[in-house]
């Protein structure tokens, strides 16, 4: 009985694990109707936001619209939605029914991945001017002119992440450990929503350097998100060579960032090169 109870254990545990990547529609939804008593959501859900880039923006899903079934399957309220969605592959197309202007309405959506999306819209690109407040050397500096650098950009949500700080701690043993190694040395910087005089969260918190970007730039470079890291490593010339969310506590995550750490080193290995010329 005693490794029953484990078993059980750890498979809810698995189950309730997040993946970084699971299909994605790109919807930002909410529930018309809770029940205030026990929580329990009631529905209709309303889409509230669509991600550019992803299947529903393309399939024509807009803010207002009400979703009452994805892939033949009724969908009650948001919990439904997203069980749906979570169980099948990114690159399926599914048929989403919509209540829109009070008419049914269907639609139907290619679903991506959030690192599709990110690479499609951020991979080979210059960074641009990216200016961040740092929390510990008070001062104000543009991500894209690192001059010489290659930056590991973690954007994260600092108030509602959980165990985000668990990853950023991840990094900053990696960081550490190739300062003994040649070449110039990767730039860890974990960017979170905010101002100078914010006070949501301090570096010693993430274990490496935080600063803080105008909730404006923020939104440009994430997928609205609060249960991931959406990390960047931008190179010596301020363009994008590798995107990726990371779910904390997932099962995926350390495959994840053995991913993040071999893509900053090529890019390392890139920017050494060019230095040496």
């Amino acid at each position: 009985m005693r490794w029953l109870g484990l078993l059980v254990f750890l498979m809810a545990s698995v189950a309730d694990a997040k993946p970084s990547n699971p299909a994605f529609l790109g919807i930002g939804m909410n529930d018309l109707q809770q029940n205030p008593t026990i929580g329990t959501a009631l529905g209709p859900c309303l889409v509230d936001t669509v991600t550019r880039g992803s299947g529903a923006k393309a399939a024509g899903l807009q803010p207002g619209d009400i979703l009452t079934s994805i892939a033949g399957t009724p969908v009650a309220n948001c919990d439904a939605v997203l069980k749906v969605v979570q169980a099948r592959e990114a690159g399926d197309s599914v048929k989403i029914v919509v209540v829109r202007y009070g008419r049914p309405l269907t639609l139907e959506a290619t679903l991506v991945s959030r690192d599709e999306i990110l690479r499609r819209r951020f991979v080979g690109q210059p960074i641009g001017a990216t200016d961040v407040f740092g929390v510990d050397d008070q001062r104000t500096y543009d991500i894209g002119s690192l001059r010489g650098k290659t930056a590991i950009v973690g954007w994260f949500d600092a108030r509602r992440c959980d165990g985000c700080n668990t990853v950023f701690t991840k990094l900053a043993n990696w960081s550490r450990a190739q300062a003994g190694k040649p070449g110039i040395q990767p730039m860890p910087l974990a960017v979170t929503a905010g101002s100078p005089d914010s006070k949501l969260a301090s570096s010693s918190s993430f274990d490496v350097p935080l600063a803080y970007a105008d909730p404006a730039l923020y939104e440009e470079f994430t997928i609205p998100d609060t249960e991931r890291i959406h990390f960047m490593v931008v190179d010596c010339r301020g363009v994008v060579q590798y995107v990726a969310p990371i779910a904390p506590n997932s099962d995926d995550t350390d495959a994840g960032m053995d991913e993040l750490f071999a893509a900053a080193e090529q890019a390392s290995r890139r920017t050494s090169k060019s230095s040496a010329r």
